[in-house]
Order: structure tokens, then C-alpha cells, then sequence
């Protein structure tokens, strides 16, 4: 068994695809296809069941999935180790983005500028390697220390010739009749919003799902609906342009987690780069309350 085949086996577990897998690590399919039978043929079993077009780890592959998890993260955790006892000038930091992208941008820019001696690389969508993850679950499944940097409401974003525009206070009757705008069924905001929606026992009128935020404020901005957002991380998105107005009587939170990975080897310049971001979304969520 060759460490090359454990790092893509572990891209196939995360993507669920071999042609996604195949994409993210710039081989030809096939080959990857080879790579894959001739490991489960090593192991004497199979590690995955098909699902139609996606694949899933069945139950030895997700028995082997950990300890590959376990070898990769010692490997990353030896050679971080090393470069801190030798004096490395600049350790690379893998920071996994799953929320608040465009404050990201921002701080990714003052780490530049502020704290050169980390290179930090900042992933959207897939990273088997990260060291700091930002996620906005509810209650993250998070393989490390967690922080939450972020706090707050989730309400109703429209357009300003909404009719609901000019009311003072929005209740759930109000929107009751309203067609929805939501993300993907996929994402993570779109399950935060369902589960306070279920809490509540209320069923949002979903007309149309799109892709990503900017779609999202598009549709608004031309009246095809209205949706739930958080009102500081997203400001950027709608600022000066819609209205953000919370529901009275269905009290949503929105909350953004730091995690640092406490599998791996946890460097100074680790450390530092977690208090230095957690710092950043502070500082963010300050400029609010001015």
C-alpha cells in the first residue's frame, strides 16, 4: 500500500465521485479508477457501495477512511513539528472556508499585510488537510477546538418596494403567503434555516433555490421573493440595496465557528493564526454595534 493511493482514496471518500476526485487531483479518471480496485483488492473487499451517479463508503471503507485520516494527519503533524523544532521562517497554514467567504477575502488581506509569518492558503468546498475550518452549523461536528466568533439574527431580507418594506415589525403571519428564495437544499445556512422554521412550525413557500448569495440578492432586488439571511455576515451582500427586517415571534440565530484541527500538531504560528482570525471576526461584529 502506497501513500499516494491513502490520499486519493480519501479525495474519493469526501467527494463521493470519482470524476469529482479525478478533477480535484488532475489525474485522468481511469487511472484513479485503477488506483481504487487495486486498493480494495489489497484490502480483500470493496469500500464503497453506489448510490446511482455518487458512491458511498460502506462499512469498511469508513473503518479505513479513519485510519487514513489518522496517517495523513500524523504525517502533516511530523513535518509541522519539524519545521518549528529546525526554525522554519514561515509555516503554511490550511484554513477550510465554509462560511462568510467575503469576510474571509477581508482578513485574508490583513494577514498579508499584519502577520507574515504564517502562508496561509484558504480553501473553499474541499480540503483533507486544514488546520482552521470555518463553518456556521449549529452545532458543528468540529475535530477540534471550537470557538464561535460570530452571533447573530437570522431575519427576512427584500427588496425596498416590498409591501412589507415599510412595516415597523414583522411577524410570521406576515411572511405566511410570501414566496421564498433559498439556497441549495445542500447548504449550511439553508438547514439552519429549516431547523428554526421546524422549531416554530413554519413552512416557508420556496419558489426558487439558486446557487449562491449573489443570485439570491439579485432575485430580491427585482421582487421575485424574500428570503432569510443573518444580518452581519451577509450585510456586504445587501447593504443599501435591500432591507433586513427580523421576524418577532421566530427568534433565529446565526452562529460562525473557528475550529482548529487538535488531531494534527498544533504549531505557535498555529496558535497565533487562530487568535489572530478569531480577532478579525471580533473586530468585524464591533463595527456593528457602533
Amino acid at each position: 500500500m502506497e501513500l499516494n493511493q491513502i490520499k486519493q482514496f480519501r479525495v474519493i471518500a469526501r467527494t463521493e465521485s470519482i470524476s469529482k476526485a479525478a478533477e480535484l487531483l488532475f489525474i485522468a479518471q481511469p487511472s484513479l479508477s485503477q488506483t481504487l480496485k487495486r486498493l480494495e483488492a489489497e484490502l480483500g473487499t470493496p469500500l464503497f457501495e453506489r448510490r446511482g451517479r455518487r458512491i458511498e463508503l460502506n462499512g469498511a471503507g469508513k473503518i479505513f477512511l479513519k485510519y487514513c485520516d489518522e496517517i495523513a494527519a500524523a504525517l502533516d503533524s511530523a513535518s509541522k513539528e519539524i519545521g518549528e523544532y529546525i526554525g522554519t521562517q514561515k509555516i503554511d497554514i490550511n484554513i477550510l472556508v465554509e462560511s462568510t467567504s467575503l469576510i474571509i477575502l477581508e482578513i485574508a488581506e490583513k494577514m498579508r499585510k499584519h502577520y507574515p509569518w504564517s502562508l496561509p492558503h484558504f480553501y473553499q468546498g474541499f480540503c483533507d488537510n486544514w488546520d482552521l475550518k470555518v463553518c456556521s452549523d449549529i452545532c458543528p461536528d468540529c475535530g477540534g477546538i471550537s470557538k464561535a466568533v460570530v452571533e447573530e439574527p437570522i431575519g427576512i431580507i427584500m427588496s425596498r418596494d416590498h409591501f412589507l418594506a415599510s412595516k415597523e415589525e414583522i411577524f410570521m403571519k406576515d411572511i405566511k403567503e410570501c414566496d421564498f428564495i433559498s439556497l441549495n437544499q445542500s447548504d449550511k445556512l439553508t438547514r439552519t434555516v429549516s431547523h428554526f422554521c421546524s422549531i416554530a412550525d413554519f413552512k416557508q413557500n420556496i419558489t426558487t433555490y439558486v446557487e449562491s448569495p449573489s443570485i439570491m440578492i439579485e432575485l430580491i432586488k427585482k421582487d421575485f421573493g424574500i428570503a432569510f439571511a443573518p444580518q452581519l455576515t451577509w450585510n456586504s451582500y445587501y447593504e443599501n440595496e435591500l432591507i433586513f427586517k427580523p421576524v418577532e415571534d421566530m427568534p433565529m440565530r446565526h452562529y460562525v465557528h473557528l475550529i482548529m484541527n487538535n488531531k494534527k500538531y498544533i504549531t505557535k504560528e498555529m496558535q497565533r493564526c487562530y487568535e489572530a482570525i478569531a480577532q478579525f471576526y471580533v473586530e468585524f461584529a464591533q463595527k456593528f454595534r457602533q
